[in-house]
């Protein structure tokens, strides 16, 4: 112990002997080791902590599938599912939903979920304060009641506990709260308010249905004993017997089971590991310029370590003192690098999409802090090392001697080698960075179907008795009526859904068209649905291909029309005028739509990526069924194009809604820009995030070639003032220097090349439009590369043509 104190003594001294080089590779290693940590800790919040709930590995999640795509499940198959397995200890349905918040200070649109009653227990969560639901509360008949989530409790009622046992205002009906969820529950989205869904059965007619599908989603809790496949097994058998027993609705379809934990981390696990993997390659880089500036300044200590040795010290005491060293620099580079990291973590939660799940638990917890610890240590054994390993390998005689001559060839090589790693690491880095840059590129270059420009988006949720279908006519009409004759608005329209904001599918057969179309498709068809005000095509700029938009002529009391999008044009009349053609929506009592227009494509689901449904089709929303206008008005939005800028009318179009409405929330103002911004949001994020990595790689492995190049200019003084008094001219010795550093780039830069064919490949996951190994990335990353190595060897060799022969001459 005394000797390891001593150690620690020594080399703190040492380190302080020389603060410039100190203070450059703890910053190095802080940079490396705090990206690393920061990393980390959304990796260990998002893939590595266990799910917050009871025993979480037996939570799954399921839907159904047909033979073409997902779905949500049916109400009635649910009620199946529950009653006839044998697999499950509890199964539970649950969808979202909106409420409208009253009575209680200003309206507040609330994002709930409607659940069964054994939601809570399903998953193994107890209220934090008050009760769980009951069978009793999951019935049509019952008192309406509300669990509320925790940030919701805490951001409207400020933590007061007396809000147990009050009663809330939702959608103009009494509720009782009865409990509040704990902190740390997250499921799926960020919800405010918990509702019993029994009391919206009765109510609503399309849970009775098995042919409609509503959003509803079902979790179920394994038995201890069963397994994913056998659960499997069970269920595709009951949808079997529901196929044949219902064959008009269940036929062909089965059901789509996996753990929570995935379904959780499906889609953000390659973002992450990449990120991960990259912050990984820039402490490797850290590492070797690190490592070789202790060899730069073991050079240095050639002689002590001679005298040292020569006094008795062996080789391994010697090595000890060195990694001694190096641990001290990577524990510094450690503390200084978990600084970084809390800051960054922070910038990272900020900063980061929506739609990654439990980012918000992120933090510097004991699990990051081991990570850091491990890291430091770890880095400093591998930096050191090889350091370490070469300067305790001393000739007495040579180092004895009164000369400075310069390093030995093993060492210059060991050099030369990390410079190697450094520039293929960095390239395997860009590359990546390149990459995503061009991905990102092309998704942009992606045609959306409308023009995003100077449109203003705002939704509504009009739910009590303001849903009912005349009052909400009544309402559109004054609305459209008064936005209009704002100053700078050219239209205004209502519609069901925007793009990148859902879509409610619908399926439809064709009047007149046998059970098997041109197409070679079975009736009935699946498009997405959109309901809307005459303008509405008009204001997104939805190109017009054939007929004619809607008119205020297409009323409840006109015959029923219909637009439709080219896909569905393209599939199901590809040789025929679809004009003049009727479509059946809906049930067999619903008089068919005929088609009086066709309209460009709108990306509806995203602009990447394959959708489960690309027809669309437009239908007035005068001509909806009361039914469906009620559904509608749940979730409506009007959009607004204006002459100028979309939010100077905001606060206008609000006051306007308002003033018709003013108990109904008005919420997700945004422009169409900004909505399709957000569609693409994750990759952004991947990208800035990997770009910023490069850079720091790009920037390090520069200073690591002119760190190598100018020791070696230095070290080579003698030998290079010898050569110009035998007559060799600047330009030689300029050659000369760079021909050296750049021979070790272009090492690098091979080796780099074949690394990132192959790395890369684990990024075409999260690229869209470009390949994993893309020649033009490729060779531009190159070339970047080979231009910042050329810049980093030319400034050491520049100095190396301005060395005085004579001065050099006595250099000994």
């Amino acid at each position: 112990m005394g000797t390891i104190l001593q150690d620690l003594r020594y080399g703190f001294r040492m380190l302080m002997k020389s603060p410039g080089f100190t203070f450059v590779a703890v910053v190095a290693l802080a940079l490396g080791i705090g990206a690393n940590s920061a990393i980390f800790s959304v990796v260990n919040a998002v893939l590595l902590r266990p799910l917050p709930f009871k025993e979480p590995e037996r939570l799954v999640i399921l839907w159904e599938k047909s033979e073409t795509q997902d779905t949500s499940v049916a109400y009635p198959n649910f009620l199946d599912w529950r009653d006839e397995n044998k697999t499950f200890e509890q199964i539970t349905a649950y969808r979202r939903d909106s409420f409208n918040l009253t009575g209680a200070g200003e309206p507040e649109r609330l994002a709930g979920r409607l659940v069964t009653g054994n939601f809570f227990q399903t998953l193994g969560v107890q209220p934090s304060a008050g009760r769980d639901f009951v069978a009793q509360d999951d019935t049509p008949a019952s008192v309406p009641t509300v669990i509320l989530g925790h940030g919701f409790w805490q951001r409207r009622f400020g933590g007061d506990l007396s809000v147990v046992n009050r009663q809330l205002t939702l959608n103009d009906k009494s509720y009782t709260v009865i409990g509040i969820t704990p902190a740390d529950f997250r499921f799926a989205s960020e919800t405010d308010i918990y509702v019993p869904i029994g009391l919206s059965v009765a109510e609503v007619p399309f849970y009775k249905e098995r042919g409609s599908h509503p959003g509803l989603w079902v979790a179920g809790r394994l038995k201890p004993e069963a397994t994913l496949e056998q659960a499997r097994a069970e269920l595709d058998t009951i949808m079997a017997r529901l196929g044949q027993q219902y064959p008009e609705t269940n036929k062909g379809r089965r059901v789509h089971i996996e753990s929570l934990y995935e379904n959780t981390v499906r889609d953000v696990r390659p973002a992450l590991l990449v990120l991960l993997g990259a912050v990984a390659f820039v402490l490797l880089i850290a590492c070797a310029n690190v490592a070789n500036l202790l060899l730069a300044r073991s050079a240095a200590r050639q002689k002590e370590i001679a005298i040292r040795t020569a006094l008795g010290a062996g080789r391994f005491r010697i090595m000890r003192q060195l990694l001694t060293e190096s641990l001290l620099l990577s524990i510094m580079g450690g503390a200084l690098g978990l600084l970084l990291a809390l800051w960054g973590t922070d910038l990272l939660i900020a900063a980061a999409p929506d739609d990654v799940p439990r980012l918000a638990d992120a933090q510097v917890d004991l699990r990051v802090l081991g990570f850091t610890l491990g890291v430091a240590v770890l880095t400093g054994l591998v930096f050191g090392l090889a350091p370490a390993l070469q300067s305790s390998k001393t000739d007495l005689n040579e180092s004895l001697k009164e000369t400075e001559r310069g390093s030995t060839g093993s060492r210059q090589g060991l050099r030369g080698a990390l410079v190697v790693s450094e520039v293929a690491l960095a390239l395997v880095l860009l590359i990546g960075a390149g990459l995503m840059v061009k991905s990102l590129w092309q998704l942009q270059q992606v045609e959306t179907g409308f023009d995003p420009n100077r449109v203003l988006a705002l939704q509504l949720s009009l739910k009590g008795d303001n849903a009912d279908p005349a009052k909400v006519r009544n309402f559109i009409a004054q609305v459209e009526q008064r936005i209009k004759s704002l100053p700078g608005v050219e239209s205004v329209a209502f519609t069901n859904g925007l793009p990148f904001a859902g879509a409610a599918e619908q399926s439809f057969g064709i009047v007149g068209r046998p059970s098997t179309d041109p197409s070679g498709d079975t009736t009935p068809h699946p498009a997405v649905r959109y309901n809307t005000s005459p303008d509405y095509l008009q204001t997104l700029s939805i190109s017009l291909r054939k007929g004619r938009y809607f008119t205020a002529h297409d009323r409840a009391d006109s015959p029923p029309v219909v637009v439709i999008d080219e896909t569905l044009a393209q599939k199901y009349f590809p040789n025929e005028d679809p004009l003049g053609q009727r479509l059946q929506v809906g049930g067999g009592d619903t008089p068919p739509f005929e088609i009086v227009g066709v309209v460009g494509h709108v990306k509806h689901y995203g602009l990447d990526g394959e959708v489960p449904v690309e027809s669309q089709f437009y239908f007035p929303l005068d001509q909806a069924s009361p039914r469906l206008m009620t559904v509608i008005a749940g979730g409506i939005s009007l959009v607004v194009r204006t002459q100028g800028e979309p939010q100077t009318v905001a606060t206008a179009v609000r006051a306007q809604l308002l003033s018709v409405a003013p108990d109904q929330p008005v919420f997700g103002v945004r422009t169409m820009k900004e909505i399709v911004g957000e569609s693409i949001a994750s990759r952004r994020f991947s990208m800035v995030l990997l770009l910023a990595f490069a850079s720091v790689a790009l920037v390090l492995a520069a200073v690591g070639i002119y760190g190598v190049m100018a020791y070696s200019v230095t070290q080579r003084t003698h030998e290079i003032g010898i050569r110009m008094a035998l007559g060799a001219q600047a330009d030689d010795v300029l050659k000369l220097v760079v021909r050296q550093g750049m021979i070790l780039a272009l090492a690098g830069i091979v080796i780099g090349l074949v690394a990132s064919y192959w790395v890369t490949q684990g990024m075409k996951i999260i690229l869209y439009g470009v390949s994993p190994s893309d020649p033009a990335t490729f060779g531009l990353i190159s070339l970047l590369l080979v231009v910042v190595a050329f810049a980093a060897n030319y400034i050491p060799a520049r100095r190396a043509t301005k060395v005085d022969p004579m001065i050099a001459l006595r250099y000994e």
